[in-house]
């Protein structure tokens, strides 16, 4: 809730801003940069022996990070109380990460293995749901508040105290559960060797090392995308639904919806489609994309074209996510779920690089032409691929 509730309404102030053009750009960007810090984050979290304590801590910090939001926000706006905003943001989701990556042992726990990929895609429709609901509230809101940020960023905090709380009202149940038990540092596990591990593990894996390098192509499109979009809709309010906040909002909610209809659907059509044939319908749609946008102008099939992205994205996360938990020991979760993410984040500062660039300094038609190019490049070379690897069977340990 909280960072479904932040994130829209940051990026309504970024646009209220004299510099709104970059400002809307960094806040794009900001999103993405936690993503960087994970491996560490999660070697902490593996690391830490004390995991529940910590993960209501993580929550509680969060708390005071947006409380401390809610002052800064009064000030007079600047670039560097902007870039001190940010750097809030990824200090909290650094924490947030902290905490998702301190529950992957229970989950690993709890869990039938054979049960992992209902039970993540059950998990990752949860957490869309939260997005899609607290999305569109979060424009409704702010609206409401008459763009009052500072009361926002309150209520916002809120909802970290109250994830607090909830893990706290299971602490004797969760407690009680036997965790594999952290094993003292020592050279033999140090970062830098747990790394080398991790690492071996997705380099001789033909399964994951296909995933990630197709997974860092679609991430180099879809990392910049919504950026992209936000800069775009600023200017062309014929693809406006009443106003700016609606719209962002309903673009973030149509891919909310199709991920959690694609997380929740686990028995549809796609089921006995391959992982990597879904990963060419994924491309396929970001190269119509800046068609739509630019040539037809339908604001109905971008909303259209974005659910049906986010549902394909419903169909290949819970795959990966089920097929790690199982094949990777409980000490190391934390610390693969990190390194996984920033191998797929490897893309990111290119197509930031390369799509907000271009929209920053010429304009964001050259940028989306570009956008298209790379998308039919890389749906050429998945579906030179698509035939030649199969999805693995997860194994019982």
């Amino acid at each position: 809730m909280g960072n479904s509730l932040y994130n829209i309404v940051f990026i309504v102030y970024a646009s209220t801003l004299s510099f709104n053009t970059l400002a809307v750009s960094l806040a794009s960007v900001a999103i993405f940069i936690p993503s960087f810090f994970q491996p560490f984050v999660g070697h902490i979290a593996d690391r830490t022996k004390q995991k529940l304590k910590w993960n209501i801590l993580s929550r509680l910090i969060q708390f005071s990070l947006f409380l401390l939001l809610a002052g800064l926000i009064l000030l007079e706006p600047s670039f560097p109380l902007f870039l001190a905003l940010l750097l809030i943001n990824v200090i909290s989701d650094c924490f947030g990460f902290y905490s998702s990556a301190l529950q992957l042992p229970y989950i690993k726990h709890v869990v039938p293995e054979e049960n992992l990929m209902e039970a993540m895609g059950f998990q990752n429709a949860c957490a869309t749901l939260m997005q899609l609901i607290f999305q569109g509230f979060g424009a409704f809101l702010i609206v409401q508040l008459n763009y009052n940020f500072s009361l926002f960023a309150i209520i916002n905090a809120a909802t970290f105290l109250a994830a607090a709380f909830v893990i706290l009202s299971h602490y004797k149940f969760l407690n009680q559960l036997t965790l594999t038990p952290v094993p003292p540092l020592k050279e033999g596990n140090s970062f830098k060797n747990d790394f080398k591990e991790t690492m071996h593990l997705f380099l001789n894996n033909p399964f994951l090392k296909m995933i990630i390098i197709f997974a860092v192509l679609i991430n180099l499109l879809g990392s910049s995308s919504d950026g992209l979009l936000n800069v775009s809709l600023l200017n062309r309010e014929n693809l406006w639904f009443t106003n700016l906040p609606n719209t962002i909002a309903l673009v973030g909610i149509s891919t909310s919806l199709g991920l959690l209809l694609g997380s929740l659907l686990t028995k549809d059509f796609f089921k006995k489609v391959s992982s990597l044939r879904i990963i060419s319908l994924i491309l396929l749609n970001t190269t119509l994309l800046p068609i739509i946008l630019l040539v037809i102008q339908s604001k109905l099939l971008l909303i259209l074209s974005l659910f049906t992205l986010g549902y394909l994205l419903g169909k290949i996360n819970p795959r990966i996510s089920a097929y790690i938990i199982s094949e990777v020991p409980q000490e190391k979760l934390g610390l693969t779920s990190g390194i996984f993410s920033i191998l797929v984040m490897a893309g990111t500062p290119i197509g930031q690089f390369i799509f907000l660039g271009t929209a920053n300094v010429f304009n964001d038609s050259l940028s989306w032409l570009l956008f298209g190019d790379f998308s039919i490049l890389f749906l050429l070379v998945s579906l030179s691929y698509a035939s030649k690897l199969s999805d693995p069977v997860i194994t019982k340990h």
